[in-house]
């Protein structure tokens, strides 16, 4: 028999339901217990987060489409804000008229929290109370409470008294669905350290706060609790670096934030003292019962084994980043089983995916608690470690041998690089850490290791345009070699730092680097190595405008490399020549070491040398007055090294072929010449490179004419220039710009321009230069009738 029971509450919303064998009717009130129910309330300090807080409030609003709409997951790692997002976005859309006139109901889960977790039988129990269901009607299954408890909300919605559902701090858990509203208007928000992927919600993930963003935090922290602090503000640098060694998490940055307050005369200086010793980091980050650490620990004790031992290791990683290929070589397992490990880590977001898919990272913070425990913990960890530089070595070797000097393979195995381009997206990829690895292993002595990474990477690195990467890696190499007692290795990489320091326009540096790279072949009988540096020497020579000591270097090259049996290297000397005999005015023999050149690298078959010396033989035919035959030259030796050339190549090569189309009179040609050069020039942070085809498209613009464009251009170089430390690319470019300004009646300035330039080529050596610049200069004040600047402004 089935009896019929009625429960009346004044006003409200009426429903009825079967429990136990009983037709039970309730009249539930319009609103729930807040005493039951009710939000916490929300922070004064909440920075950041608004596209992501907009996203939550236009899928809670009662207008959002679909059926899961209304759910909305924010998840993130320990600390970075997800309950106080929540809150901020419950108390918005409680404001919100008409979104949610039945209220609120909260429930904190503290999933990760042994002691203090509430089980979701608990949390429904306490939901329908607030939902004024009597207790003696609150079945004791879980089934049935989530039953009561979805008709109870799907009645309340069907009565215009919909309520928001907020579940803070949830654990990964089957039992998470008897929490879910089973109609489609009452809007759900949950927090979880687990991305739940599987609800079919929108999921927002917090990650660290922007510099402005932590700073702001900082702020109104600060000035919530001491009105008339000032500290951020007036020291802003330092703000920034304590938001960046936190990397941005809320949750350090509010500590941080309190223990300023405590004490109102401590400067930011200070802390940021104290921060920056990783030993203290974690450590400082703690003020009573918040912790960072302490967060950290209730995801982490939540790992099986394995997973605990590769969160441990990730940390030994030496760049920002990494792939799941390294992380197998420090784990000792299969790049299979890496990976489902790094995902399982990734859903816990103690690891973060990055783009492309197999690279991953770790938040700075997580990285320093990860290290603690790594060596507070028995396992050994220097046999991954050693696997890891191994790996690192082996894999740059294959890369640079596939990019520089490609060949059939000779084995039957499948290369590991398939291709020029596969070589280089990986060398792209692990640039960072490539660097870090070398310069880790010369900090802690490994003077082998740091030696053997830096001789391949850092011919990538100048060819792609890292300099100061390339500079780094080079200085600690050399220092390793020295240590070593490898005067042969060192004298290798002094050479290639003399490289760097030339593109860099360091030039005495670079001029110094390479003496003391010939010194030590000289004594250890080197022929090869010596005239390899020799040849450096005489690049770095040329760029200092000394062109006779720079072409008896290279003929010096020349000759011993032939002594040691190198023809390439010979053909390199010979195109070295080439350019400097260019300089000196001597186009008949840069033509012969350009030719000679370029068919001793047409017999060996290098295609990407041979176009470059055909570009030589072009600069060269151009200059002799045949303009249409250097732009046929250009254009072979761009087709011939059709993706041979690095892009720097490339760029250089488009350069000199748009000076040939302009002297050919083929303008437009030119344009897109410039163009496509200036692009590379600049995607390269090449700013000489950009200089010189500003100033040239400059030029163009002058012989049509166009003086106000050509104006601004050449205003661009100038400052190009500057940046690129190149003076007498800076005189060239001041003379040129006074032309420009004199033909729009600027003639005091183009007089200025004039002096400044003729100041510049003297200081460079360039006396000819100097002299013309000066007797325009007369011709100038003559014509115009400009006097001569105060000679207290002259350089």
């Amino acid at each position: 028999m089935t009896g019929r029971t009625e429960n009346h509450i004044s006003g409200g919303v009426f429903f009825g339901f079967v429990v136990q064998g009983h037709t039970v009717t309730l009249t539930l009130p319009d609103r729930p217990d807040p005493a039951l129910a009710g939000l916490p309330r929300r922070s004064a300090m909440f920075a950041g987060r608004r596209a992501q807080l907009e996203q939550a409030l236009a899928a809670m609003s009662p207008e959002a489409p679909g059926e899961t709409a209304g759910t909305v997951v924010v998840t993130g790692l320990a600390g970075a804000g997800k309950s106080e997002f929540a809150l901020q976005a419950a108390h918005r859309a409680l404001q919100e008229e008409g979104w949610f006139p039945g209220g609120v109901l909260f429930a904190d889960l503290h999933g990760y929290d042994a002691r203090r977790k509430v089980s979701p039988k608990s949390v429904l129990g306490t939901f329908l109370r607030a939902l004024c269901v009597p207790p003696e009607y609150i079945p004791p299954g879980i089934e049935e409470r989530a039953l009561l408890y979805r008709s109870a909300l799907d009645a309340l919605a069907a009565a215009g008294r919909r309520v928001l559902v907020v579940l803070d701090d949830v654990p990964v858990t089957g039992k998470l669905r008897y929490l879910l509203p089973g109609d489609a208007s009452t809007a759900t928000l949950v927090t979880s350290r687990h991305s739940l992927a599987d609800l079919g919600a929108l999921t927002l993930t917090l990650r660290g706060l922007s510099l402005e963003e932590g700073r702001g935090l900082l702020s109104d922290a600060l000035r919530t609790a001491l009105p008339d602090d000032e500290r951020v503000s007036g020291e802003a640098d330092e703000a920034d670096l304590l938001v960046k060694l936190c990397g941005g998490l809320p949750l350090a940055l509010h500590i941080l934030a309190s223990l300023l307050v405590d004490v109102p005369t401590r400067p930011l200086s200070h802390l940021c003292r104290d921060l920056k010793d990783t030993h203290s980091r974690l450590p400082m980050l703690s003020r009573e019962k918040r912790a960072v650490t302490a967060a950290f620990d209730l995801s982490y004790q939540r790992l099986t084994k394995e997973q605990a031992r590769l969160f441990q290791l990730m940390c030994l990683h030496p760049g920002t980043d990494f792939s799941t290929e390294a992380s197998a070589q420090l784990y000792g397992q299969s790049a299979k089983e890496t990976e489902r490990l790094l995902l399982d880590l990734a859903r816990r977001h103690l690891v973060e995916p990055r783009e492309p898919y197999g690279r991953w990272q770790q938040h700075s913070l997580v990285r320093l608690y990860a290290w603690q425990l790594l060596q507070s913990g028995n396992d050994s960890w220097g046999d991954g470690l050693v696997r890891l530089l191994i790996h690192f070595h082996e894999m740059a070797t294959l890369a640079c041998e596939s990019l520089f000097a490609p060949v059939e393979p000779h084995s039957t195995a499948e290369p590991r690089f398939t291709d020029r381009a596969s070589a280089l997206q990986w060398l792209e990829a692990e640039r960072r850490t490539l660097v870090a690895a070398a310069l880790w292993a010369h900090k802690v002595g490994d003077d082998l290791m740091c030696v053997a990474l830096a001789i391949p990477v850092a011919r990538f690195l100048v060819e792609m345009r890292y300099l100061e990467d390339a500079r780094r890696l080079l200085t600690a190499g050399v220092r390793s070699s020295r240590k070593d007692g490898d005067g042969y290795r060192e004298a290798s990489l002094l050479s290639s730092l003399g490289v760097v320091l030339r593109e860099m326009r360091k030039l005495r540096k670079s001029v110094r680097a390479h003496y003391r790279a010939i010194k030590i072949c000289r004594r250890l009988e080197k022929t090869q190595a010596l005239a390899s540096a020799l040849n450096n020497l005489g690049l770095t020579l040329h760029e200092q405008r000394e062109f006779e000591r720079a072409e008896v270097a290279h003929i010096e090259a020349a000759r011993l490399f032939k002594r040691a049996g190198d023809r390439s290297g010979v053909a390199r000397a010979l195109s070295n020549t080439g350019e400097t005999l260019i300089s000196l005015g001597r186009e008949e023999d840069a033509s012969h070491a350009f030719r000679k050149a370029a068919k001793i690298f047409q017999k060996q078959g290098d295609l990407r040398s041979y176009a470059q010396a055909l570009g030589g033989l072009a600069k060269v035919t151009r200059h002799n007055g045949e303009a249409e035959h250097a732009v046929e030259l250009h254009q072979r030796a761009l087709d011939l090294a059709d993706g041979l050339f690095m892009p720097h190549e490339r760029a250089v090569e488009l350069s000199n072929l748009a000076s040939a189309l302009i002297s050919a009179g083929e303008r437009d040609a030119a344009l897109a010449a410039q163009h496509e050069a200036l692009d590379l020039f600049r995607r390269l942070g090449d700013r000489r490179g950009e200089a010189l085809i500003l100033g040239n498209m400059a030029l163009v613009q002058q012989t049509q004419r166009k003086w106000n464009k050509a104006t601004r251009l050449h205003t661009l170089a100038l400052e190009a220039f500057l940046e690129a430390k190149d003076n007498h690319g800076l005189a060239t470019e001041l003379r040129s710009l006074a032309t420009a300004l004199l033909q729009q009646g600027r003639n005091t300035e183009a007089l200025e321009n004039l002096e400044l330039a003729a100041d510049l080529y003297h200081q460079t050596g360039d006396t000819q230069s100097s002299i013309e610049t000066l007797s325009l200069v007369d011709q100038v004040r003559k014509r115009t009738g400009c006097s001569m600047r105060p000679a207290a402004s002259r350089m």
